[in-house]
């Protein structure tokens, strides 16, 4: 996906207003709205609780001729949202209009329209990284290290720019290609420290699923959001080598104290380098003092050789 889209704007907000009556708003009405705007809204791509991702053109209403550029759209139905979602979405937006990085799915244009707000970003045209694994179900060392490698530079950067995920798994990593990934889905990131500062303010917003989650978050507790960030991380590396989690997800008091005791195993027979395996220990690791940093990881010489 090129970058170089001026001709979308930044930010918007549609030309009707949100006051208007909730209930008049559906999602056809803006795919019309966004139509006579020059967006061509296709298939239905994925979705949550309160939005969708739809594959889409855009062509300048202007030029009548021309393939356009190929995005994608998040549809948010804010009528659907929780209270915690609507807390989060300012710095969702911050978050997305700031970082700009090749291996960060990157937002052209937020446009609001009544309930709805429309997200318009790069269109990653191989899925994402779970729906990969499943289908090979596990991925070679070589594969596994380039990708690595590309999330390890987009979180360095987003860690060096003052911000953190607080969400990284499989599902939000997406592949533009056979050979490139990209970070997506900033729902729960926030900006947590002052860039290159280092230390982060503590959070305190239960982020993430179980299975990626670090036990200080699970537990309830301040927490490090980056510290949190790079045991996710370390989740993404084991799923990717073993084709499993690396912790049941079915039982939060019980995922806990296997995660504090370190209690994950590597399926049987599978031989794995041990620099592998050395990363993945220090990435999830309970203590927070001595888990590794994301300048740590980049460091590694199995991610560097």
């Amino acid at each position: 996906m090129e970058k170089n889209l001026t001709c979308l704007p930044k930010i918007g907000t549609g030309s009707l207003g949100v006051a208007e009556a909730q209930s008049t708003w559906s999602r056809m009405r803006v795919k019309n709205i966004l139509n006579a705007k020059g967006y061509i809204v296709g298939r239905c791509i994925g979705s949550g609780s309160y939005s969708k991702v739809y594959q889409a053109v855009y062509r300048p209403v202007l030029l009548e001729t021309g393939p356009g550029h190929a995005i994608a759209l998040k549809l948010i139905d804010r009528r659907r949202t929780s209270k915690d979602y609507e807390r989060l979405l300012p710095r969702e937006t911050v978050a997305m209009l700031a970082l700009n990085h090749p291996n960060i799915v990157s937002v052209m244009s937020i446009q609001e329209y009544g309930p709805f707000v429309c997200v318009f970003m790069d269109f990653c045209r191989c899925g994402d990284l779970l729906q990969y694994v499943q289908v090979r179900k596990r991925i070679s060392e070589r594969r596994s290290k380039l990708f690595f490698r590309q999330l390890v530079r987009a979180v360095q950067y987003m860690h060096d720019q003052g911000f953190c995920h607080r969400d990284i798994k499989c599902e939000n990593v997406l592949l533009a290609s056979q050979d490139y990934v990209k970070l997506t889905d900033f729902s729960f990131a926030k900006q947590c420290s002052e860039p290159k500062r280092g230390a982060s303010e503590l959070s305190t917003t239960y982020c993430g699923s179980i299975a990626y989650t670090a036990p200080e978050v699970l537990k309830g507790i301040p927490y490090d959001p980056k510290a949190h960030d790079m045991w996710s991380l370390g989740c993404v590396l084991f799923i990717m080598v073993t084709g499993t989690m690396p912790f049941d997800e079915s039982n939060i008091a019980i995922t806990i104290g296997h995660q504090e005791r370190k209690q994950y195993g590597y399926p049987p027979g599978l031989k794995l380098n041990p620099a592998i395996l050395d990363l993945i220990d220090r990435m999830i690791e309970p203590d927070v003092s001595v888990r590794a940093t994301i300048g740590q990881v980049a460091e590694d010489s199995w991610v560097l050789v």
